[in-house]
């Protein structure tokens, strides 16, 4: 096989790790979205549970607030009556004062039962406390792998790289020219491809059998009619011994 070609199945195979690696790691924010989909919906119950204590907390210190606000109004009722020079003025203070104190109780009961709502909450979460540390310990394992792994990928890709280049660097202009035409117009980028049972295994073309013929001698470069990609051919002795 001619060693130009020979270059250019080690270029393609390279190209292709290149494509694959950049697209896995162009992928990274959907597939840590899914790991953090999984973690959400294993915890749904935990985070509802949060969500209902935040929720009581929240409304309880609005009714703090509200209570703070009636006890006020409750005080000038107090000062309005005792400082009240008629009876209008008197009558009204004392209503004031009635509504304040109403409006205080009904306050007290509302926030009795955002307590107890926060307390219940706090409790179911302590019980499944371990279930919750398990869930996040996984969620940070995971994480912590795709960590690695992406890192791997990110070495692996610029190792890749800079087999390119090298490889690149030692291919005639003619050769590189025409491998970079080709895998620039076609869509998958596969430029070089193997002819396998007198066939184009890119486009499953079938070759005449004179074209297979000069494929086999592999003296020189012969591209598909159909496809245009260069085209090798490799015996089925040594394809068994390259097969996984």
């Amino acid at each position: 096989m001619k060693a130009e070609l020979e270059q250019l199945i080690a270029l393609q195979k390279n190209d292709t790790s290149i494509r694959r690696l950049q697209a896995e790691l162009d992928a990274i924010p959907e597939r840590r979205a899914e790991i953090e989909k999984e973690f959400d919906q294993r915890a749904f119950e935990i985070k509802a549970i949060e969500t209902q204590r935040d929720a009581a907390r929240d409304a309880r210190l609005q009714l703090e607030s509200g209570m703070a606000e009636q006890r006020a109004r409750a005080e000038k009722a107090e000062r309005d009556l005792m400082s009240s020079t008629n009876a209008k003025a008197y009558e009204a203070a004392i209503r004031e004062a009635d509504a304040a104190r109403k409006h205080i109780s009904e306050l007290e009961t509302k926030m009795l039962e955002q307590m107890e709502s926060f307390e219940q909450a706090e409790k179911t979460l302590g019980e499944r406390e371990p279930e919750v540390a398990r869930l996040r310990a996984e969620y940070d394992e995971k994480l912590v792998a795709f960590g690695e792994q992406t890192e791997r990928q990110t070495e692996e890709l610029a190792a890749r790289r800079a087999e390119r280049e090298r490889l690149t660097a030692h291919l005639p202009p003619a050769m590189k020219s025409l491998y970079n035409r080709i895998s620039t117009r076609i869509r998958d980028g596969v430029a070089v491809a193997e002819a396998r049972k007198s066939s184009c295994s890119a486009c499953f073309m079938s070759l005449r059998p004179e074209v297979m013929t000069k494929i086999r001698r592999g003296e020189e470069i012969i591209t598909c009619d159909n496809c245009s990609r260069i085209l090798y051919y490799i015996p089925a002795e040594q394809a068994q011994m390259t097969t996984p």
